[in-house]
């Protein structure tokens, strides 16, 4: 990451409004959705007092649609929306060498990897086509990771909040988990090829110190994407497993 870029980064932008939610539990471990199992997210920011606001796409999910606000159009707002708000919620999904896929569940559109310049910033845009590169995720602790991506220019920068009327962008200085390079995910939703239930589960899939364990269920086996069979209790190597048990079968990313 070259941190002298940050005044370059990707950014969220606030539109601050009143309202009070009820505490929210942010996962400190993600599930990557697959064709089995999707899981949506409330994505809100690790600085102080944005656990309310949560990345939000205003599009209505076409290019051609003269009533959006051409700002919105490009930007990711964060905005204090309602918990069923589908315009709030996103899905992880595993992309390329290891990144991660963002998208909305709404409208289908991905966050992207290209920047759009205002003043001395850059904002982030969406990828109406589809075609976005996906993000690295790394935990930061306290439920916060953080997202980077490479843009067209080369550059590695990560996902940060912005106010777009404020000063230039730097990099935390202390606790990266609790700055504007932080994000925390608030899962909403859990949709299976039988039924939704809300997001409280009885069989929770846990990522530490590099390795998957599982409570609620002892039946469980753990396998690479190339289908070996990987041990239950050793520390894995960065990338994507599945965990099969008789119910259905999750991929879960090792940051």
């Amino acid at each position: 990451m070259i941190y002298k870029t940050l005044r370059r980064v990707f950014t969220g932008i606030a539109m601050l409004a009143s309202l009070s939610l009820a505490a929210q539990e942010f996962d400190s471990e993600l599930q990557l959705s697959d064709e089995e199992t999707t899981c949506w997210y409330r994505i809100c920011n690790a600085s102080s007092g944005m656990d309310s606001y949560a990345m939000t796409d205003l599009n209505a999910g076409e290019e051609s649609d003269e009533d959006q606000d051409d700002a919105l159009r490009i930007f990711i707002p964060l905005l204090p929306t309602e918990t069923e708000n589908h315009h709030s919620q996103w899905k992880l999904t595993a992309g390329e060498d290891g990144k991660v896929i963002i998208t909305n569940r709404a409208t289908g559109s991905q966050i992207g990897n290209t920047s759009n310049n205002i003043g001395n910033l850059n904002l982030t845009g969406f990828n109406l086509s589809s075609h976005a590169q996906g993000f690295t995720i790394t935990p930061l602790g306290n439920y916060a990771f953080k997202l980077e991506g490479t843009e067209d220019d080369g550059v590695n920068r990560c996902l940060a909040f912005a106010d777009r009327d404020g000063e230039a962008l730097a990099y935390p200085e202390t606790d990266e988990s609790t700055s504007i390079v932080g994000w925390k995910f608030f899962p909403v939703e859990i949709e299976t090829g039988i039924s939704s239930t809300k997001a409280s589960r009885p069989i929770v899939i846990s990522v530490k110190n590099k390795r998957i364990s599982v409570s609620g269920s002892t039946d469980w086996q753990l396998f690479s994407l190339s289908g070996e069979e990987m041990p239950r209790t050793v520390s894995l190597p960065t990338g994507v497993y599945l965990v099969k048990m008789p119910q259905k079968s999750v991929k879960v990313l090792i940051p």
